[in-house]
């Protein structure tokens, strides 16, 4: 291996080392999960229960917990690309069965994230900014995301609050979830 090659090499464990040691402290993580350079659990929350990764899993990605409410549930042997976004401010939350397939750039979220009201969007930024997530739900619609096993998600698909994905379905890349789809179902680009 030639020098630069192998310092890189090096950074990307040295990086994965230290993302799987904060996601720890932040999440219930499964044996042998491990957490890219860039992945990262921002769990406002707080609660390590609302995050749970089962064992054998890698992620690349960004997991969030709102601050007023939140759950994801990753099954085992799953994987989450990098770039991709898996974000909850509802109770019952996002649930990903075992050995689920998530390519890169892909949003899963069972939020809009802001209340629809401008009023009341306008005056959760501010919150934001001077004092960060609010820990009382500001008016924002949510609703429960289940996906079940053996799914693959295709590369920048997005999976709409609400919906349910049955067990060996394919979701095209680019694909726009907004409505359920049934096990061995497939969605094509949108």
């Amino acid at each position: 291996m030639r020098i630069f090659s192998a310092i890189l090499a090096l950074r990307r464990r040295l990086l994965s080392w230290i993302a799987t040691g904060a996601a720890k402290e932040n999440a219930i993580i499964g044996p042998r999960t491990r957490f890219g350079a860039g992945a990262e659990i921002f769990n406002i929350h707080g609660d390590r229960s609302r995050v749970k990764i089962g064992s054998d899993c890698n992620v690349d990605g960004h997991l969030q917990i709102f601050a007023h409410e939140g759950n994801i549930q990753i099954g085992d042997f799953c994987y989450v690309g990098a770039g991709s976004t898996i974000w909850s401010s509802d109770a019952v939350g996002i649930k990903i069965g075992k050995g689920v397939l998530v390519s890169s750039g892909v949003a899963i979220h069972d939020t809009n994230s802001h209340p629809m009201d401008p009023e009341k969007r306008f005056a959760q930024t501010v919150a934001i900014f001077r004092t960060g997530h609010p820990r009382t739900d500001p008016g924002i619609r949510s609703a429960p995301v289940t996906i079940g096993n053996d799914v693959w998600i295709g590369t920048g698909a997005m999976i709409m609050k609400g919906v349910t994905i049955g067990d060996r379905a394919v979701i095209s890349a680019r694909a726009i979830v907004r409505a359920d789809v049934p096990a061995d179902g497939f969605v094509p680009p949108a």
